[in-house]
């Protein structure tokens, strides 16, 4: 090989470096850094009652449990059952004195009703609240259970609330499945937080 060309080679390796150190640096300040100082897609859906968010580091639970005087944390299914975020984040809700309840949904905001049902029951009791109810992006499972919140204890219609959804990040083109979901299970979800009760599942709901 010609010694210019080792040469101009020998003064690109620095440039690559930094390049790679750089590409690294902002990785890490997107997905650690950021997450610290800003709470993921977080949102105020009933001053001092609701509030809602994506998956929370722990200093960013700490802010917001400050900030809000949060009371309660409902997860619907932001870590792995076992893994060593799910265990932060439970010893995140126990050092600030908070009382945290998960739940197993789908990514995509689906699977069992009573599982919203359970969240909706916990959510509307004074002595909860405030509640903050998360998933792991806080687009898909967080925005159903908002839609649900919205129609059962505030009255709103389904038509008036889905849009919420849009502006948290959920996309329809990318998940198709949360809108029907909602509209399949929305009554029996209703009917099981007013009277009580579970509803029959995988069994879908007479209509």
């Amino acid at each position: 090989m010609p010694l210019s060309r080792l040469t101009r080679l020998s003064r690109l390796g620095p440039i690559l470096l930094v390049g790679v150190l750089v590409f690294l640096g902002a990785w890490t300040a997107r997905y650690n850094l950021r997450d610290n100082l800003v709470p993921r897609n977080f949102g105020v859906v009933d001053e001092g009652v609701l509030y809602r968010a994506g998956r929370l580091t722990p200093a960013q639970t700490k802010a917001l449990v400050e900030r809000h005087k949060i009371k309660t944390i409902i997860d619907l299914g932001a870590y792995r059952a076992g893994s060593t975020d799910e265990r932060n984040a439970q010893r995140t809700a126990e050092a600030l004195g908070v009382a945290r309840f998960t739940f197993t949904l789908q990514g995509d905001g689906s699977g069992d009703p009573n599982d919203y049902a359970q969240a909706l029951r916990i959510i509307a009791k004074p002595e909860f609240q405030p509640v903050l109810v998360h998933c792991a992006a806080g687009a898909q499972r967080t925005s159903a259970c908002v839609v649900f919140y919205r129609e059962i204890v505030q009255g709103r219609g389904i038509e008036e609330s889905l849009p919420e959804a849009l502006r948290y990040k959920h996309d329809p083109a990318k998940n198709p499945v949360l809108e029907p979901y909602i509209r399949q299970w929305h009554a029996a979800i209703a009917k099981a937080v007013r009277e009580g009760g579970s509803i029959p599942w995988p069994m879908t709901p007479q209509q």
